[in-house]
């Protein structure tokens, strides 16, 4: 009979998987924060045109409901990538329920305010981009009441499948960034490509959110990890 050593992981290692574990959530959140950015300095510069030039606008002010969707969008894309980490998961389970809870008040603060926008926004956008952000603004909103209903039953896969729908449908600004940009010089700027670039920010989104949790679902016959065949 022959025995097997283990050798423990050298500390660097361990070291250079932790630096890889954060990986992801520090993409998520320099991703979803990309429209929060580039609003806030599309706002400065109409501040700063309207110090110089009183007559040119009202120096870009931001009603309540915009200012509290700006907040509760970058709450919840911070803490909701926060929870994609995994080490937190393990090692600080209670900062991530702490922070899970937060991210869903700030998701549902986003989700709400995002209501006002799309109806303050409607006499000056097409009907369809309406439904959109209607239909976004919803779909997140149930997707963080089934997620929380979830961990409430201890349905811990079906709590993680709807709230990465829900980061995903709040990430749309930020793929949205992008498909407007390109898909404005391809398609033009008419009231119809806009709603459907929009459309389409979120539904990548989406899509990717879908691959992802049936990535990680359970294969049929598949066997768990760690476990290990005996031999005799």
């Amino acid at each position: 009979m022959t025995l097997k050593t283990t050798h423990p992981v050298p500390r660097a290692e361990a070291g250079r998987k932790r630096a890889r574990g954060w990986l992801l959530p520090l993409g998520l959140i320099a991703f979803g924060l990309i429209p929060i950015l580039a609003n806030a300095l599309r706002r400065a510069a109409l501040a700063a045109g309207a110090a110089t030039n009183p007559a040119a606008g009202d120096g870009g002010g931001m009603p309540l409901p915009v200012v509290l969707h700006v907040l509760g969008a970058t709450v919840f894309v911070v803490l909701g990538a926060l929870q994609f980490s995994a080490g937190i998961r393990r090692r600080r389970p209670s900062m991530h329920r702490i922070a899970g809870r937060l991210a869903i008040l700030a998701a549902l603060l986003a989700a709400s305010s995002g209501f006002w926008l799309a109806f303050a926004s409607l006499p000056d956008s097409s009907a369809l981009l309406f439904v959109f952000r209607v239909l976004a603004a919803a779909g997140m909103a149930l997707c963080i009441v089934l997620g929380f209903d979830a961990i409430r039953r201890r349905r811990f896969a079906d709590h993680r499948a709807w709230m990465i729908r829900a980061f995903a449908l709040g990430l749309g600004a930020a793929t949205q960034v992008f498909t407007l940009g390109f898909g404005q010089g391809l398609f033009g700027g008419s009231q119809l490509s806009i709603a459907l670039l929009n459309g389409a920010g979120w539904a990548i989104n989406l899509a990717v959110a879908e691959w992802a949790i049936r990535r990680e679902s359970p294969r049929p016959g598949r066997r768990p990890a760690g476990k290990a065949e005996v031999r005799r």
